[in-house]
């Protein structure tokens, strides 16, 4: 007999408390289950996103969902902030010599 598992989606907020939470020093599979969070390595996966896009990452909406426009206008401001930044520090860095 197989299993039949109905997906889950969670709130920005929840994974938000769930990725600084851990950060913290917590324990995943504690988090997970206080969350009632169904799948302990989903909070691996919005770590991830969020080292590498910051709480953007963890607004995304999945390729093939529909996203209104003004939602979609608002997640490339805000990639488009990320990448200002970005360059903000790599010219930064290019001013500055390192020291080896």
């Amino acid at each position: 007999m197989s299993t039949i598992r109905k997906s889950k989606s969670y709130s920005f907020e929840l994974k938000l408390i769930a990725v600084n939470r851990v950060q913290a020093g917590e324990s995943v599979k504690i988090v997970a289950k206080q969350l009632e969070i169904v799948d302990p390595d989903y909070i691996y996966v919005w770590i991830k996103k969020y080292e590498t896009y910051g709480e953007v990452g963890l607004k995304r909406k999945k390729r093939n969902s529909l996203i209104d426009d003004k939602e979609k206008i608002k997640e490339l401001e805000m990639e488009n902030e990320i990448l200002k930044k970005y360059l903000q520090i790599l010219k930064r860095e290019e001013k500055e010599p390192s020291s080896k």
